[in-house]
């Protein structure tokens, strides 16, 4: 074996957590060496007035910028692409996204293409970006994707209509600025949704098998997390609720980021692409039946995580344990009135074929704590249907 093969590696981010943080971004993106901010955020961010306050702590740093917004959920390569042009157009020297992983993807791609060029589809799979990309700072608005964290983006190749996954160490944020306050403005539903999301990142996490001891508590931490604070963050709002799914959402994002994930995204990434399919609803519905296929392979595990979802699995064997969590999670969906099957989300049973044969190649099947094969794959997406 090679020596660099038995290496490890924790990377994150500087983060600055807490109430009133996104009042620091504007220190951040000028200690990073910025003088013009291409600001990168999403028409909804803009309608809520989060930009407009950003907008304010730029320009007490005395800092230009230039606003981008053709962002959309499951962000399109062309708009990456547009976005790179304005930003060297106008000059810019540092990215500040504000938004939800649709806008922080889009200023990943922004900057991978302003300093490695080319096209978007050029950097999709693993460490394929040679040039440090610019200076960028992330304020994330959901709790959900955990992008502002992570080495991954995520975009759509709108010609063969399925997601690239871009994964390198290269577009790692320097700084996340993590304000709960910004999670006020969300409606329910997408609470709900990405919440969900921040559970399959910290599940998968969990189980990879390139997890190991410094990603496994970020992994269990969130889970306990998402199980105290999601269904009262979805209902109420309550500070303390989006204050919990703040920490869990970095938490699973640190923990994947360094482990990577599994089927379930393997799976849910061609749902976006053929369907434009919210990320986190795509892995509501398939996590129990990938997990109910994955169980065998990581029992420990899948027991300590039902532990965590607030099983009580004392008198159980590890094995009932293990399988106790599927309840777990399906009384978490119906609290959260999310969808449970693909025919509910207008997905047709025919593209069944081409989107299992797209999942197989998925770069996040690779650290599935088992391998499945395309006829596998078919079956877990005909369960879910």
């Amino acid at each position: 074996m090679n020596q660099d093969d038995s290496l490890l590696k924790f990377e994150v981010p500087e983060i600055i957590y807490g109430l009133g943080a996104l009042g620091k971004i504007g220190q951040c993106a000028k200690r990073l060496g910025g003088e013009k901010v291409f600001l990168v955020t999403d028409p909804g961010i803009l309608a809520a007035g989060w930009i407009d306050e950003t907008i304010k702590y730029l320009e007490q740093e005395d800092l230009e910028y230039v606003l981008y917004d053709n962002v959309v959920t499951n962000p399109r390569d062309f708009q990456v692409e547009q976005g790179v042009q304005l930003y060297l157009q106008k000059g810019c020297d540092v990215i500040v996204a504000v938004g939800g992983g649709s806008p922080i993807d889009t200023a990943k791609g922004v900057a991978i293409l302003a300093s490695n060029h080319g096209s978007i589809s050029e950097y999709e799979g693993c460490n394929k970006i040679d040039q440090p990309i610019p200076p960028l700072v992330c304020a994330p608005t959901t709790a959900g994707t955990g992008a502002d964290v992570t080495q991954f983006a995520v975009i759509t190749d709108t010609r063969k209509r399925m997601k690239m996954t871009i994964l390198s160490r290269a577009i790692t944020p320097d700084i996340s600025v993590v304000d709960p306050n910004l999670l006020k403005t969300k409606p329910p539903e997408l609470i709900a949704a990405t919440g969900m999301d921040t559970l399959t990142h910290a599940f998968e996490a969990y189980v990879s098998s390139l997890s190991w001891s410094m990603t496994d508590p970020h992994a269990i931490h969130a889970v306990e997390l998402v199980a105290k604070h999601l269904v009262d963050a979805v209902k109420y709002r309550s500070l303390t609720a989006l204050e919990g799914m703040s920490i869990a959402c970095l938490e699973a994002g640190i923990a994947f980021s360094n482990a990577i994930l599994g089927a379930v995204h393997a799976l849910a990434h061609p749902l976006g692409g053929f369907y434009d399919i919210h990320h986190g609803v795509a892995n509501a519905i398939l996590l129990p039946a990938v997990v109910r296929r994955n169980i065998e392979h990581s029992i420990e595990k899948y027991a300590r995580l039902a532990i965590a979802m607030g099983s009580d699995t004392r008198g159980m064997t590890q094995e009932e344990a293990a399988m106790s969590v599927l309840g777990c999670i399906d009384r978490l969906t119906d609290e959260l009135q999310l969808p449970k099957k693909l025919s509910e989300v207008g997905v047709r049973r025919k593209d069944i074929p081409s989107m299992a044969d797209r999942a197989q190649y998925d770069i996040c099947m690779l650290t599935n704590p088992c391998t499945y094969e395309v006829d596998e794959i078919k079956n877990i997406y005909a369960e879910a249907w």
